[in-house]
Order: C-alpha cells, then sequence, then structure tokens
C-alpha cells in the first residue's frame, strides 16, 4: 500500500536547494568501502539487501501533491531490490562513473554496486541527502555487519515518514510560536556576517580537504569540562566562533552548526534524514571571561535544541540572518577499519559541505582530537586553511589556560616564528650616507647625465648641482641652521626637484605646499612648523598671507651667485630631511618629520628592488606635497637616472600620457591607485618596466603583460611605504605584499595579540 507524508523541514531546506541545482550531483553522499578479497562478495550482497529491506525510507520516492507541494512516498509493494557481484579491472576508471545525479521526482535516491577484482572487493554505496544522513550511515554499517554474521535485523520502530508526520503536528502547538519568540530575543544580530574570507579567485566550487590532529589532551578537555559544566560540544565550537570572529578582526561571529536530531528514543535505529541546521551567534569583549563566553554559548545552544521545532528555515525567513560559514562537532567518530572482521577501508568520494564554502569539523577517533575542513580550493588556498586550523588548536589550548578571552593568542609558536620571519628584513646598506651625500656621488659618476627635464628643460647632473648649491648658500647667508624648515610654494615645474636640493644641501629641511589648498590650511602649516623662509613663485605669494619673513622668488634663482666654496650646511644621516603634512584623522593637518636616514634607506631598497639605473626614466607625477613625490624624485637621483616632471595637463589625459611615456622612453612610473587602475587596464603601453601604484585599495584587475604593476602600501610617517606586491596574475584581493628592506611590521588585533598569516585582517589597508 502506498503511503505518503510531507517532508520535514530539514527536508525541505535540501529539496529547495536541489530544485535550484536541477539534474546537477547535488547532496549526494557516497562512500566506497575497499574489503581485501577474503570477504564473500555475494554474501555481502545478500547483508546489503537485508539491510535495505529493513528501512523503508530507502524507497522513498519524491512526487508533487495536488497543491504542487513536495511530499515523500513509499509503496513497498511494487518495489524489489537485487544486488549481484560485478567484475571489474580498473576500480579507479570505475570511481569515475559512480557518482551520478539523483532523480529528484519519482526516482530511487540511493545507488550501490558491489564489485571485485583479483585482489579487492568493494561497496560502493551513495544515498541522497534527503533521506540519509551520517547517524543513517552508521545504522547501515551495523546492520550490514549483522546480516553478514547471519543475524535478523529488528524494523525500524519509527520511520522517516513517522517522523516528518509527528513534525508537522508539533508545529501546530504553542512550541513552536514559543521557539520563534526566543529566537527573536537571542539572535537580534541581522546585520552581521562573518566568513573565512578568501584569498583566491572563485571560478567555481572544487573540492578540497584538509586533516590536523589536534595536540589537546583528552584528559584536560574531560576535567575542565566537568569541573566547569561545559559540553564539548560547546568547547569545541565557541573555540570556532571566537577565531572566526578574531580572523575577521571584529568582536563577534555569526555561523551555523548541526545537531543530529536523534532526540526521540524511537528513532535512533532508523534510517532517516533528522539532521537540523542551528545559527551561532557570539558576541564578546576583551574584558569577557574565558567562561562566561562558554556558559552563554552553552545556553544558547540549549535553547536552540530546546526549540527546534522552530526550523532553520524560519529563522532564516523571519531574522533574515546571513551567514556562509559552518561548523560541526561530530563527537566520536566511528573509525571503520574493520568490518565482519575483515580489514576495511572507508573513502569519502565527495564532501558534504553543499553550497558551503568552508566546513570545519571536530571529531575525536581513539585518543586524539581531530579537525577536517572541507573547503572550495578555489577560493581558500592550502595554506590559508592550514594557518586556520593551527590558529584553532592555539584558542582551544587558550580556551583552556587563560581566564579572560583578551588573553588568548590565536598564534601558535610555529606562527609567531613564521610571522617573526617575514621581518627578517635585515639588509646591509651605507647608513652614513645622506641624501645629499648619495647625490654628490652620482654628480661625480654621471656628470652630464640629464637629471631633471620638465617640458622643454633639461637640467644635466652637474647644473643640477649648481643650481641646488646656489639655492643651499643662499639659505646657509640668510642664517638658517640644521632643523630650520624652509616652505616652498611652486606649482608643477622643474624647481620641484631643484629647490628640494637646496634646502636640503643647506641642512635644513623643507615643506612642500600644494597651492591648491586653501589658504588658512597653508597658512597654519608655515605656522605650526615655524617656517624660517618662503621659496615661492611669486604669482603664488599671496596665498600665504600671514607668513611676513624672508622670502626667495624661484625667478631670481638663476641670478644667486655660483658657489665654489664649501657651502658649511652639510647634513648628517639624523639631521631633518622633510617636514610633511598629512590631514591626520580629524582633518586638522598633521606634520610629519623624516631625516635623511630614511630616505637613504628607502633609495637603497629602490634601487635593489626595480633595478634602477643611470639608463632608467623616471615620471614625477605625484603632487609635490605628497609623500610619493619623494619615492620618485631621491631614488633616481641618487641612482643618475632621469627625472621626467609630469606637466599638468598631461596627468588625467591617460592617452596623451601614454604617449608622452612611449615617446620619452619612460622605464618607471607611479600613479595614484585609480589612475593606475584605469591606465594599467585600458591603455597598452610598451615603454615601462614597472609601473608604481599606492594610496587606496587596488581593486581586482588583470594586470598588464609588458610591465610589472606594483601595488605599494604604507604611511607618510614610515617613508613613503612598507610593503609592495607584484600584481603578476588576476587575484579577487590584491595583497599589499611583503615589508621593504629593513623595515618590520607586526599584524595585531584589537587586543594587541599578533595575528597568524592567513588572517583576514593582513593585507587590509
Amino acid at each position: 500500500m502506498k503511503q505518503s507524508s510531507p517532508l520535514s523541514k530539514s527536508q525541505l531546506g535540501i529539496y529547495a536547494e536541489c530544485v535550484q541545482h536541477g539534474n546537477e550531483v547535488f547532496y549526494n553522499l557516497p562512500f566506497l568501502y575497499v574489503f581485501d578479497g577474503s570477504i564473500d562478495a555475494d554474501r555481502l550482497c545478500r547483508a546489503i539487501e537485508a539491510t535495505i529491506q529493513a528501512h523503508p525510507t530507502f524507497f522513498t520516492r519524491i512526487e508533487l501533491n495536488e497543491e504542487g507541494e513536495p511530499i515523500q512516498t513509499i509503496d513497498l509493494e511494487n518495489e524489489e531490490f537485487r544486488l549481484t557481484v560485478e567484475q571489474v579491472t580498473d576500480i579507479e576508471a570505475e570511481k569515475q562513473k559512480f557518482i551520478q545525479p539523483f532523480q529528484l521526482y519519482g526516482g530511487r535516491l540511493f545507488h550501490t554496486q558491489v564489485m571485485r577484482d583479483t585482489e579487492h572487493v568493494y561497496w560502493f554505496f551513495d544515498m541522497h541527502h534527503i533521506i540519509s544522513d551520517g547517524g543513517s550511515y552508521h545504522v547501515i554499517i551495523c546492520d550490514v555487519e549483522a546480516a553478514y554474521n547471519g543475524g535478523t535485523l529488528a524494523p525500524e520502530e519509527m520511520s522517516m515518514q513517522d517522523y516528518a508526520l509527528a513534525e508537522a503536528e508539533m508545529r501546530k502547538t504553542p512550541a513552536f510560536e514559543e521557539g520563534k519568540q526566543w529566537y527573536a530575543q537571542n539572535f537580534d544580530c541581522g546585520d552581521t556576517f562573518t566568513q573565512l574570507m578568501p584569498d583566491l579567485e572563485i571560478p567555481k566550487q572544487t573540492d578540497g580537504q584538509m586533516f590536523r590532529i589536534l595536540n589537546t589532551d583528552m584528559d584536560r578537555v574531560d576535567a575542565f569540562c566537568k569541573t566547569n559544566g561545559i559540553k564539548k560540544s560547546t568547547l569545541f565550537t565557541s573555540a570556532y566562533s571566537f577565531l572566526l570572529a578574531k580572523f575577521n578582526n571584529e568582536q563577534e561571529s555569526l555561523f551555523t552548526t548541526v545537531f543530529n536530531g536523534r532526540t526521540n528514543p524511537k528513532f535512533q535505529h532508523s534510517v532517516g534524514m533528522t539532521v537540523q541546521t542551528l545559527p551561532v551567534y557570539a558576541k564578546f569583549t576583551d574584558d569577557t571571561s574565558v567562561l562566561d563566553f562558554l556558559r552563554a554559548g552553552e545556553e544558547q545552544m540549549v535553547g536552540c535544541r530546546k526549540h527546534d521545532i522552530y526550523a532553520y528555515t524560519d529563522i532564516m525567513n523571519d531574522l533574515n540572518l546571513q551567514t556562509n560559514s559552518m561548523f560541526a562537532w561530530h563527537g566520536l567518530l566511528f573509525d571503520y577499519t574493520s568490518l565482519m572482521g575483515k580489514p576495511m577501508k572507508a573513502i569519502q568520494l565527495r564532501k558534504h559541505n553543499e553550497g558551503v564554502s568552508f566546513y570545519p569539523m571536530a571529531f575525536y577517533v581513539g585518543k586524539q582530537y581531530q579537525i577536517k575542513a572541507e573547503y572550495n580550493s578555489n577560493e581558500y588556498s592550502e595554506t590559508l586553511i592550514e594557518q586556520f586550523l593551527e590558529s584553532y588548536e592555539a584558542v582551544l589550548e587558550g580556551l583552556l589556560s587563560q581566564t579572560l578571552l583578551r588573553d588568548i593568542d590565536i598564534c601558535s609558536p610555529s606562527q609567531r616564528a613564521l610571522l617573526d620571519g617575514f621581518n627578517h628584513t635585515e639588509t646591509p646598506y651605507d647608513d652614513t650616507q645622506t641624501v645629499v651625500s648619495m647625490f654628490r656621488q652620482q654628480v661625480v659618476k654621471t656628470p652630464d647625465n640629464i637629471a631633471v627635464v620638465y617640458r622643454d628643460k633639461h637640467f644635466s647632473y652637474r647644473e643640477l648641482d649648481e643650481l641646488s648649491d646656489r639655492i643651499a648658500a643662499y639659505i646657509h647667508g640668510k642664517g638658517l641652521h640644521e632643523e630650520d624648515v624652509v616652505s616652498v610654494l611652486i606649482p608643477r615645474c622643474e624647481w620641484m626637484p631643484i629647490v628640494s636640493l637646496g634646502v636640503v644641501k643647506a641642512g635644513c629641511a623643507y615643506q612642500p605646499l600644494d597651492p591648491t589648498y586653501p589658504s588658512e590650511r597653508l597658512n597654519f602649516m608655515m605656522q605650526d612648523a615655524g617656517a624660517k623662509l618662503l621659496i615661492a613663485e611669486e604669482e603664488l605669494r599671496p596665498i600665504v598671507d600671514q607668513y611676513q619673513d624672508e622670502v626667495l622668488f624661484t625667478k631670481d634663482i638663476m641670478s644667486l651667485p655660483t658657489v665654489s666654496a664649501d657651502l658649511g650646511g652639510n647634513p648628517e644621516p639624523d639631521s631633518l630631511f622633510i617636514m610633511l603634512y598629512t590631514s591626520g584623522t580629524t582633518g586638522t593637518p598633521k606634520g610629519c618629520q623624516l631625516v635623511h636616514r630614511n630616505l637613504v634607506a628607502f633609495c637603497e631598497w629602490y634601487h635593489r628592488r626595480f633595478s634602477l639605473t643611470p639608463d632608467c626614466k623616471v615620471t614625477a607625477y605625484a603632487s609635490y606635497g605628497f609623500d610619493a613625490n619623494m619615492m620618485e624624485t631621491y631614488p633616481c637621483l641618487t641612482a643618475g637616472a632621469t627625472l621626467y616632471i609630469i606637466p599638468e595637463e598631461l596627468r588625467l589625459d591617460l592617452l596623451a600620457l601614454n604617449e608622452y611615456f612611449e615617446k620619452e622612453q619612460i622605464t618607471h612610473g607611479f600613479m595614484t591607485t585609480q589612475v593606475a587602475y584605469q591606465f594599467a587596464t585600458s591603455i597598452e603601453n610598451h615603454s615601462l618596466r614597472y609601473l608604481l601604484t599606492g594610496g587606496e585599495k587596488l581593486a581586482p584587475l588583470t594586470p598588464p603583460t609588458n610591465y610589472t604593476l606594483v601595488n605599494l602600501y604604507g604611511p607618510t610617517e614610515s617613508t613613503v611605504c612598507i610593503t609592495s606586491f607584484d600584481v603578476t596574475k588576476p587575484m579577487k584581493d590584491i595583497p599589499i605584499g611583503a615589508a621593504l628592506d629593513n623595515v618590520k611590521l607586526y599584524i595585531v588585533d584589537k587586543a594587541g595579540h599578533r595575528l597568524p598569516v592567513g588572517a583576514s585582517a593582513y593585507g587590509k589597508r
């Protein structure tokens, strides 16, 4: 007689996803069991047949009722099942044929085969998740073994159809409304979204899997949980919630977990789908104690299971929670290494986390805790998953040993060593030099090389040296001393490098002023810096109307006397080089002081990193008041290369700019992030060797092939930049890269703890 019932809420969730995926392999649970040749294959077939006959759910068919709603039906009178042994010669070839899509409507929802070759017997078994779960597999294995050994299998006390009918009735009781109210009170987190941030492209879902044996003492866990009244499931789940938050540099996390749902004793030995998805939401502060955190997690899980009649689909519809991360505590994992007294190997042929990109699960086998991660290998690298699992072990240790959450270090000792290894950036260089001494050495080496080009004006290294000496002598004659600041207010022109060199040759520091800034801001900056001299374009002088001291106009520089004697103002490595103002977080200009030693180390790195030699041609694209101007100017002029100052009208005209690059054979350029993105993605250039960019987050792009695009990051205070990364392939998130020579990086969370490589805070601007 044909029997029918509605789908349970868990089954409905699976059904809805399957409908979206059509006739695809989706929600298959396939395993291959491998025996040696001593097992009786025919007897195994009979045992499998007996097991399937003992569990009516195997013969479930999904149909649509008159209202178009899915139902599950069973008609045992018209179901037959026989299994025979098949001969195979190449099991690896057979594996490619095993996993086939299930016919959702009206089709049988399990596939099985028994095969034999010259050495082994194989049992392939695949069930659709809509009629089975992990608990079902354990029931099946036990029954097959019992039947193989001649036992009689008891009928199910409660079938999957019975379970679904009981659930439907329960949803009509006050318990459903109670669950709805409880969830509304405890999961007010609809604006929260946390996931392990991807580090690779995501063209399609591709299976990845990784195991880690945890060096966590089981006796210690037992004692901790018993003493504090905490379940192991809570401990291991809370470790994930804390770590997931930390990897997002947050203090809250939202994800899902699973509950086997087999609370009814009558269903313990049944085949069916009872697993329920439950949300987990954790929120904490630095001052939250470990025990308070764990007890809150325990209370939440108790509440979720108590109100499990209010299903996950109800939760998502009513509360609009957004999750893309899942974790499961499986407890004791049955290690199927033998069956019927014969050695057996169980091979999982497909991961189980359909629709979830990252699914770690913790369990124990024998005397060892383990964690397994199933993940999309096109979305996450092996390195990231490995680092996350290692950090998970560190968090477990912290929960067992620390009092406050703030004291939990998510870095393991090996991760700390790895992080410290990235700071092995020490590179020898002559730290007795200054920018001035390096420039003068280059003048001796290449006096006739062209140093600066602006429009039709060209200055050799000898001419640049002589002109900047005149300015230095003038400043020295005005009685300015080391550490005094000279403000420079000029448009984009040849005087940018000439005046700057003249000021630092005098032992002073220059303050570049952007004439496009408001007068009030420029006046404040000069007053704040205590400027003793202004070098300016005459037409711009009125902008800084509050300054009343000495002024040198650029029109008068060429008439300054030549210098034949020592200037007497040679700077030292620790002499102030520049006073550069940034807006700061409050909008008030903030002075940043850099010394020669900073710039020398940066120039030495730039020379090595970008192979800068006297035959190179470098742009001065950045604004004079932007710290990137130092990156363009001083590595170039201390290497004997030529600096091309880009006229204002070319800076945003990409076609004209590229024409200029190719005409002048520019080899090294810099552009701000948005402009560099447009240039690199829309313009084909044949002269550049390197295009550097920085200032904002670089959006994903297909990088150019004719030259190297380099992503830079760093605050002004650290001398232009602290990291660099060559963009050589399309990436979802472009990293900021590795530290420069002689630069050390420390990545910390809000509590001051260092984060492991792979944490999403690593690489954020």
